[in-house]
């Protein structure tokens, strides 16, 4: 009970925390444009609390599944409260673009802000108990310092990554030289046997082998009934001639959870793990740690992943139209909604508050999310009404407030509709 009272916890703080930060957005740069705010509201239905500051009406209610800022005149419908001058469609575009535009970009502003918090905050390694890593002897906390003589740079995760990704690269399965320093301080060596792993994240299964692999992380233990040997992965897996396969499917700690024997397989590539896709690497069993990025290089890396994080949602969007073996919207790479979140920060709030894919990471993505989600030109999100407004731009006067507002109302219809599509797909991935 009071692990579900947590995770629930956690869920209502995701939500009020990036659903507050959007609001604001379009809250103070409404005011900034001298648009009288009537409502600055978290959530829908009855008023939980209620207070007028000014001359405006800030309100907690009982539903938290979003929040609205009202600002008099915003329909430019007939029997709205007229706040002459300060209505909403009496301002100039520019002004109203930016107050609709400000959720957004409060939205990536944050999260680039979290991201950063985060990489500033020392992280340590953990190694997988019954990985090649444990199997050596390291231990959660330990770190790295170098492999083969080769040192580990600490300053930032994706530089610890890239390297330790080089050292099992050049490997080539043969046995490495790891210096550490334990979590008491003191320096070691030992060392270390990566192992041939695949990646199974392939979206339609049987298109794998037949189906015959489980999906996941696999070690492999035998390649055509013989141990496997050194050398470059992709190669000792036969390239483009079937080989058979057999190993197991590795736990989170690197034991065993299932066997396969004897599997026939092809055409497999180098690399880490990847979306839809089926990959081979000599992997040690780390999750990397480093000392934390200084503010002005975790600043850079924080904001620098906005752009990326947009890319991939267009990307991944694109996939799902024009791929079908990704499963649709609902499939393994589909959309989350309420039910796909929770989950989520149930694991995220179990990966700690400040550490990597933690809770306060996982505000910062969802942050993003909202974000984009309202950057898309959708009647109803802040996005259909920049459209409205650009259209206006175009043709130098107003859409029929009535029109604009039937087409708002079908955009809304359409994403009920839409987000419980998407919970019924999250309930199927129970």
């Amino acid at each position: 009970m009071i692990q579900f009272l947590l995770y629930a916890g956690a869920f209502l703080l995701v939500l009020v925390t990036v659903i507050t930060v959007h609001e604001f957005g379009h809250f103070a740069v409404g005011k900034l444009s001298g648009i009288k705010v009537e409502e600055f509201a978290i959530g829908f239905g009855p008023k939980i609390y209620s207070r007028t500051i000014g001359e405006t009406l800030y309100a907690i209610r009982a539903i938290p599944a979003g929040g609205f800022v009202r600002m008099a005149g915003m329909l430019g419908l007939t029997g709205e409260s007229d706040a002459g001058e300060r209505n909403f469609y009496r301002a100039s575009r520019p002004r109203r673009f930016a107050t609709v535009a400000a959720g957004i970009v409060t939205n990536f502003v944050f999260g680039g802000i979290i991201f950063a918090i985060v990489d500033m905050q020392p992280t340590p390694y953990v190694f997988d108990v019954h990985a090649a890593s444990g199997a050596a002897g390291l231990k959660s906390g330990d770190t790295i310092l170098a492999i083969n003589g080769h040192v580990i740079r600490q300053d930032t995760i994706n530089h610890v990554t890239a390297d330790l990704h080089s050292a099992t690269t050049a490997s080539q399965g043969q046995p490495l030289q790891v210096a550490y320093r334990a979590s008491g301080g003191s320096i070691h060596t030992t060392t270390l046997t990566p192992r041939l792993t695949i990646t199974n994240i392939v979206a339609d299964q049987s298109t794998v082998a037949g189906g015959k692999l489980p999906a996941g992380g696999l070690v492999v233990t035998s390649i055509n009934g013989s141990p496997v040997g050194t050398g470059d992965p992709a190669a000792l897996l036969g390239g483009g001639t079937p080989v058979t396969i057999s190993g197991y499917l590795a736990n989170a700690d690197g034991s065993p959870s299932k066997y396969f024997t004897n599997v026939s397989v092809s055409g497999i590539k180098d690399g880490y793990a990847a979306n839809n896709a089926i990959r081979a690497a000599w992997i040690m069993g780390v999750v990397p740690g480093f000392d934390g990025e200084s503010p002005p290089a975790a600043i850079a890396s924080g904001f620098s992943a906005i752009p990326g994080f947009i890319g991939a949602e267009f990307t991944g969007i694109y996939g799902l139209i024009v791929h079908p073996p990704q499963g649709g919207i609902n499939g393994p790479q589909g959309f989350t909604g309420p039910v796909g979140i929770a989950q989520e920060t149930a694991t995220a709030t179990n990966n700690g508050f400040l550490g990597p894919n933690g809770l306060v990471w996982w505000i910062g993505f969802i942050s993003l999310n909202l974000g984009f989600v309202n950057m898309l030109p959708i009647p109803f999100l802040d996005g259909g009404k920049l459209l409205f407004i650009l259209i206006e731009s175009v043709r130098r006067r107003r859409l029929n407030p009535k029109v604009e507002a039937a087409i708002t109302a079908v955009g809304l219809a359409v994403i009920v509709v839409f987000a419980v599509y998407v919970t019924i797909g999250d309930v199927s991935r129970l």
